[in-house]
């Protein structure tokens, strides 16, 4: 039914349209996600060359093969794989996902390293990250007046630098003390607020704006699956 008012025509829309949900899309990249962290959660128990480790993983490739067998030519796909054809998307996709899984890693090894190494208390190890914190949303607030200004490259560069800088003294100057930890976790996690978000905005930047929506639920959805995987590892 239209109105018209004038030469405008307004078009109602039908709220009760009905919109199709992909179940199989969604099981089998659910399938995927669980059993690759299946898998790789259980290295710590187990060989990587077990049957127990690899059977999980092959199970979760196969799942992902599925899913890229029926979305790749379903154009209203739940999560196109297409967008991945787009390497600048991909490649800060990448980059994104293990700066989470070294970010979540490094966050559950320090407090368990001050209490089992250091012989510290357990009030301690969990202040010895609490500026990491601290620094890392200051340093994502310059990082959004930087990338406004200069665009996504210069955030980026800073913070990979700072971050791989500490990774790189962590492991030269180990056994650490628990006032090396604090300095290294603020350059580390400095370094992450800058590139971090930068990451997300330039990669969904590289999309066109009708695919930002399916950009955005891959980052967040990788997002998390990174973080337990840091953890896990």
């Amino acid at each position: 039914m239209s109105l018209f008012t004038g030469s405008y025509s307004i078009r109602q829309i039908n709220p009760l349209e009905k919109v199709k949900f992909k179940y199989v899309q969604w099981l089998s990249l659910a399938i995927w996600l669980v059993c690759l962290m299946l898998g790789f959660t259980r290295i710590a128990k187990y060989s990587f060359f077990s049957i127990r480790v690899w059977g999980f993983l092959i199970l979760g490739i196969i799942s992902l093969l599925i899913w890229l067998k029926i979305s790749w030519s379903d154009k209203a796909a739940l999560i196109s794989p297409q967008l991945f054809k787009n390497l600048r998307f991909s490649m800060q996709l990448i980059a994104y996902c293990f700066a989470k899984i070294a970010t979540l890693a490094l966050g559950f090894i320090f407090p368990i390293y001050v209490q089992a190494v250091n012989h510290g208390s357990v009030s301690l190890a969990g202040w010895v990250t609490f500026p990491g914190a601290v620094i890392t949303a200051l340093m994502a607030a310059l990082a959004g007046k930087l990338l406004d200004k200069k665009g996504a490259r210069l955030p980026i560069i800073i913070g990979i630098i700072a971050s791989l800088t500490s990774l790189i003294l962590m492991n030269v100057l180990a056994p650490l003390s628990n006032l090396a930890i604090v300095l290294l976790y603020v350059l580390y996690y400095g370094g992450y607020g800058m590139c971090f978000g930068s990451l997300m905005t330039s990669g969904l930047i590289t999309l066109g704006k009708a695919s930002h929506a399916q950009g955005n639920a891959i980052f967040n959805t990788l997002q998390q699956f990174s973080g337990a995987l840091g953890t896990a590892l």
